[in-house]
This record gives structure tokens, C-alpha cells and sequence, in this order.
């Protein structure tokens, strides 16, 4: 059997887990009269810990092998998932998210390894595009699914959820080998060395990821507050994923994005639209379109991010862990500021417009960064 093909369907049950388990634990949160602070520490909990991991599983699972790191992933995850449909005690519930992401941590950094082993340019582009394909759709039915299971039993929730954690595990146990190396000529677009492509594109990830982790951290309190129902919420939380996905999708067949950058920052200024339009917004069909929009902009940066790493770098365990200790450390202190923005304003729109700031100052931050770069290295080619 293809060990690609299972590696595939893993990550989408992952995702699919954790999407389940995060809109179960903040909806009832929510619902129950939880603040934007605690909604935020609850979505952030679980991403402390792993973004240390990722530095670090990454590459133990260079030296150790993929498979026996990987497995430590769906035996915590699926024991806490099960523990947290039993409690509604928000210190409780930090310290089994705490122990989630330490599961959490154990798989993503190794899976992504284990994909791009072997491969480079138009391949691993591919594997990466078909990867991103599969989280994707685990995060939409993830969402889509928890939200109507939610909204009629809220316990099993998390069973969907632990579920998927365990097929994950039993997935893994299955001996299978990854293809041969294949090298393809195709023209596949290639970044300039040393015009700072990866290190922007991790800003642009970091930005983008803030500003969708605090999104789902705090949109259920905006959610309950208008009445829109948790079936409804989680359609909304799919179709931003959706979107996503075909973002993904088009990526694989255009390649201009791979040797420019100002892709980048178009799309995060759209970004900055969307959560305006989010703190502005009360219909379900403007969240729809906002939400869309979100998901475009998160799909494009985090494939930038993840090909431009693992294309350049030749420990490919290390560079998922830089590649996915980014991407945790946008979805942790995007729910914390965001968080700390409602509470600290009192107000159910503050994070929204707090986000769009935030995301057109790294744009700033990364135009000003490569403009550096390019001046220092054209005085020293004087």
C-alpha cells in the first residue's frame, strides 16, 4: 500500500478532530456565558504547547522514524477529547487542552515531514497541494459536521471527534512504504535566492493565522449574541475551510506565486477587508462572504509558507517544525489578543477590527523587511 495515500487520509481525521473538538469546547463555552477572554484562552490553550513541540518532533522524528513519534499523537488526543465532553469547568478544560496540543504536537511537524520526504519541486508541490486537499476537508466537515451534531446533543461532539483520533492511530499501524524519488522537469516556477521568500511568507502565515485563530476563538460569542444557531455557526466556520481548499487547488495550477511576492500582501490586505467587514456585519450572508474571503487568504499563505520551507530546506522534519511552530504561534496569540481585546473594550466587535489592524501592520512590516533585504544585498554586490 502507498503510505502517501494513508498519510492523506490520517491528516484529514486529524483535522476533522481537531475542528471538532475546539468549536464543541468554545460554542458550550459560549452558551453558557463565557467572555471573549475565556473563549480566547480556551482556543489557545491547546496551541502553547504545541508550537514547542513542533520545534522539536520534527526533527526527532528525523532520527527516530515517522511512524513510532506519529503514533504518540491519537492516543492523547483521543483519551482527551473523550475526558472533555464530561466537564464544563473552564480551568478543567485549559488543562485538557494543554495536554491536547501536546498530542497535536507529536503529528502534524512528523506527517509534513514524512509527505515531502523524497520530493522536491513540481512533486513536492503536489504531495503538498494533495496534504493541504485533506486537512482542509477535515477542518470543513469537522466544523460542518460537530456544529449540527452540536446543536442536537453536545457530548457527542466530542466522540466524533475522539473517533476520528482513533481511526487515525489504527491508520498508522498499517505497514506501508512512501513511492520511490521522483524527479520531474516540468517548469514549476522556482523563488529567487535570497530575496527573503520563505521568511516572508512565514510573516504573511504567522498574520494570516492570527487573525483566523482569533476569529474561531471569539465568533461564537458574536454567534450566540445574534442568535444564529450552532449549525449555522459551523457552516460558516466550513465554508471559510472550503474556500481554502480551492485556493489550494488553484495554487497547483498557477505558478506565478512562486517567484513574486506581492501576492502575498494583496491577499492579507483582503484580509484586512474581511474582518472589517465581520465587525461590521450581522447577516449570515455577509459572514458568509467575509468568511470566504478569510479562508482564501489562509489557504494561499500557509501553501506559500509550507513549499517555500520545505523546498529550500533540506531537513525536511526540521522544517516542518519551523513551518508548523508558525503557523501555532499565529493561532495562539490571535485568540489572546483577540480576547483580550473584547474584554478589555466590552465590546462584541473590538477583536474583529483589532485583527484587520494587526494584519495591515505585518504587511507593513513585511514590505519594510524585504525592502531592507534587497537594499543591503544590492550594496554588497557594489
Amino acid at each position: 500500500m502507498n503510505q502517501l495515500y494513508i498519510l492523506y487520509a490520517v491528516s484529514l481525521l486529524m483535522d476533522l478532530s481537531v475542528a471538532g473538538t475546539t468549536f464543541a469546547i468554545t460554542r458550550r463555552a459560549a452558551e453558557l456565558g463565557a467572555d471573549a477572554g475565556t473563549l480566547g484562552l480556551l482556543t489557545a490553550a491547546w496551541v502553547l504547547p504545541y508550537a514547542g513541540l513542533a520545534l522539536v518532533t520534527g526533527r526527532l522524528s528525523d532520527r527516530r522514524g515517522r511512524r513510532p513519534v506519529a503514533l504518540v499523537a491519537p492516543v492523547l488526543a483521543t483519551t482527551l477529547a473523550v475526558v472533555c465532553a464530561f466537564t464544563t469547568r473552564v480551568p478543567l478544560l485549559v488543562a485538557l487542552m494543554l495536554g491536547y496540543g501536546v498530542g497535536v504536537g507529536f503529528f502534524w511537524p512528523v506527517i509534513i515531514a514524512w509527505i515531502s520526504d523524497g520530493a522536491a519541486g513540481a512533486v513536492l508541490h503536489r504531495r503538498l497541494t494533495w496534504f493541504g486537499v485533506a486537512w482542509n476537508i477535515g477542518l470543513l466537515t469537522g466544523f460542518a459536521l460537530t456544529g449540527y451534531v452540536f446543536q442536537f446533543w453536545p457530548r457527542a461532539a466530542f466522540y466524533v471527534s475522539a473517533t476520528a483520533t482513533g481511526l487515525v492511530g489504527l491508520l498508522l499501524l498499517i505497514p506501508a512504504r512512501m513511492p520511490a524519488s521522483v524527479t520531474e522537469t516540468k517548469p514549476v516556477g522556482a523563488a529567487p535566492p535570497g530575496r527573503g521568500f520563505r521568511k516572508t511568507a512565514w510573516l504573511a502565515n504567522f498574520a494570516a493565522l492570527l487573525a483566523s485563530g482569533a476569529l474561531t476563538a471569539v465568533f461564537p460569542q458574536l454567534a450566540t449574541a445574534l442568535g444564529i444557531q450552532a449549525g449555522v455557526h459551523g457552516t460558516l466556520l466550513a465554508l471559510a475551510r472550503t474556500a481554502a481548499l480551492g485556493t489550494l487547488l488553484v495554487l497547483e495550477w498557477a505558478v506565478f506565486w512562486r517567484s513574486r511576492l506581492w501576492p502575498l500582501w494583496v491577499a492579507q490586505a483582503v484580509g484586512v477587508a474581511a474582518f472589517i467587514g465581520i465587525g461590521c456585519g450581522s447577516q449570515v450572508a455577509l459572514f458568509a462572504g467575509m468568511f470566504v474571503l478569510v479562508g482564501v487568504v489562509t489557504g494561499y499563505t500557509y501553501q506559500a509558507s509550507i513549499f517555500f520551507t520545505q523546498d529550500e530546506m533540506a531537513d525536511k522534519g526540521k522544517g516542518a517544525g519551523y513551518h508548523e511552530a508558525i503557523v501555532a504561534s499565529g493561532y495562539f496569540v490571535g485568540p489572546i489578543v483577540a480576547g483580550s481585546a473584547g474584554n478589555l473594550t466590552g465590546s462584541l466587535r473590538a477583536p474583529y477590527f483589532v485583527c484587520a489592524g494587526v494584519l495591515a501592520l505585518c504587511v507593513l512590516l513585511q514590505i519594510v523587511v524585504v525592502a531592507w533585504r534587497r537594499k543591503s544585498a544590492a550594496s554588497l554586490a557594489r
